[in-house]
């Protein structure tokens, strides 16, 4: 294998790309990891660039020849001008000084943010003799690592654009530092394109009222009368986005909120709507089923057969039916009186039952809960012990039911700690196990425990 082949080079590689290949792949051939290969890369690199600096220096006495033979007579030059003997500033040796701009000039930059300064500078730094040391590179990037810490400001995509000019890889092992300082600048990365996605978010919302309703409904400060009017129109879509973002920064970007200077809502679960109202309508009809066969088999008729007792839940089932259909309709009225609901509710509910507009309601709950109770204090007029306690019974446990449902989206204190868990456990440095030397200090120590476990001891 010639000096060309180990540089992945072809015979024709300028200087440049020379100096560029060197510095790549001096990341995976490092003198106190692989001495013979570094060897072998450092005479590739020399005998390359010994080779490509004889044929460029070939090539400007090929097109100087001209000039040369012309100065020879005097008639070819200007008689006012004088050959030039300055030393060309190529000609210096620039593996004895860093190359300009200054590292200080760099971290100036950075720190005001001038992004493209930065990286043009990178590109000059690496393109240059001085970071063919070893020491110097390991140094550079030491410092370029540094800066990346301690800099206020910085985006994702300049991030991602350093790494590619440095040849930071995650997945290929070329990190210049420890992975728990490598996960905090990716988490830093992380939040900050979070960050910048709700800020878009919310933006968009100030410009049009149609967009971003979910970010405002999570973080815009708003009356809750605003709120629940927002809440009452949105889509399965924009409730999948709500939670959704209410999630992530609950969980995994609790920091956004104080970056934006916003504060979002501590009840967001109490907002999301009812899954289903199943466990109001199967009380309803357990209740008011009930409460017909012990009315009619309490009452004064003798009449009263088997076959009427089973058919009265059959009957309460086509009662039920058209309750839920007359309650779809008036809650299609009562959203259009949102704010007169929530103002009334704020004055008249406990706050546990109100929380702020997302739980009961007077004209969407409260009144509606008052029909079965209704019902059920006609339906037993001739017992009197049930004519004052259905109605109660019936009218607390509906209330009771359906703010049950309006609660919904709490999460028990052990699914709260299950979530908490599983999101440290996946914060955890899993990807330390997809190197060799790892993989082999576990299977060794698997290995002698095994051994010791299994020893039998020696009389």
């Amino acid at each position: 294998m010639n000096h060309w082949q180990v540089l992945s080079l072809t015979p024709n590689a300028d200087e440049r790309s020379i100096k560029r290949a060197y510095a790549r792949l001096l990341k995976t051939h490092r003198p106190d990891e692989n001495p013979g290969a570094f060897q072998r890369l450092r005479e590739a690199y020399e005998a390359s660039l010994a080779e490509a600096r004889w044929r460029a220096k070939a090539d400007e006495e090929i097109v100087d020849a001209p000039l040369a033979v012309c100065a020879l007579a005097p008639q070819c030059a200007p008689a006012d001008e004088v050959p030039s003997l300055a030393i060309p500033v190529d000609s210096v040796d620039s593996s004895t000084r860093p190359p300009e701009p200054p590292l200080e000039q760099m971290q100036q930059w950075l720190a005001d943010g001038k992004d493209r300064q930065v990286i043009d500078a990178l590109r000059a730094w690496l393109a240059s003799d001085w970071l063919i040391s070893f020491e110097h590179r390991q140094r550079f990037e030491q410092d370029v690592l540094a800066w990346l810490e301690s800099a206020p400001h910085w985006s994702p995509a300049f991030f991602d654009g350093v790494c590619q000019i440095m040849g930071w890889d995650e997945k290929q092992g070329t990190l210049p530092c420890e992975y728990w300082r490598w996960d905090r600048l990716i988490r830093r990365c992380e939040v900050q394109a979070m960050e910048a996605t709700v800020r878009g978010e919310l933006a968009r919302f100030d410009a049009e009222k149609i967009h971003g309703q979910a970010a405002a409904l999570l973080l815009k400060p708003m009356s809750d009368r605003h709120r629940r009017a927002m809440a009452d129109y949105f889509t399965s879509l924009d409730w999948q986005r709500f939670s959704q973002l209410a999630q992530d920064i609950e969980y995994q970007y609790p920091e956004v909120p104080q970056r934006l200077g916003l504060q979002p809502l501590d009840n967001w679960r109490d907002w999301l709507p009812a899954t289903n109202y199943s466990g109001v309508y199967l009380f309803l009809w357990l209740a008011l089923s009930s409460l017909l066969v012990v009315s009619l088999l309490s009452g004064s008729s003798k009449n009263t057969g088997l076959v009427t007792v089973v058919l009265m839940p059959i009957f309460m089932m086509a009662v039920m039916w058209v309750g839920q259909k007359a309650y779809q309709v008036w809650a299609m009225v009562v959203v259009r009186l949102g704010q007169l609901d929530v103002l009334l509710s704020g004055w008249i509910l406990p706050r546990g039952w109100y929380r702020q507009g997302a739980g009961l309601l007077v004209l969407r709950h409260i009144l509606p809960s008052a029909i079965p109770a209704v019902v059920a204090y006609a339906w037993s007029d001739h017992v009197l012990w049930l004519q004052w306690m259905s109605p109660v019974v019936v009218f607390l446990g509906t209330i009771y039911f359906t703010n049950t449902a309006l609660s919904g989206g709490q999460l028990s204190l052990p699914a709260r700690a299950l979530r908490a868990i599983k999101l440290k456990v996946d914060r955890l440095p899993w990807h330390v196990l997809k190197r060799e030397g790892v993989l082999v200090l576990v299977a060794v120590a698997t290995m002698a425990g095994w051994v010791y476990w299994h020893m039998k001891p020696v009389v």
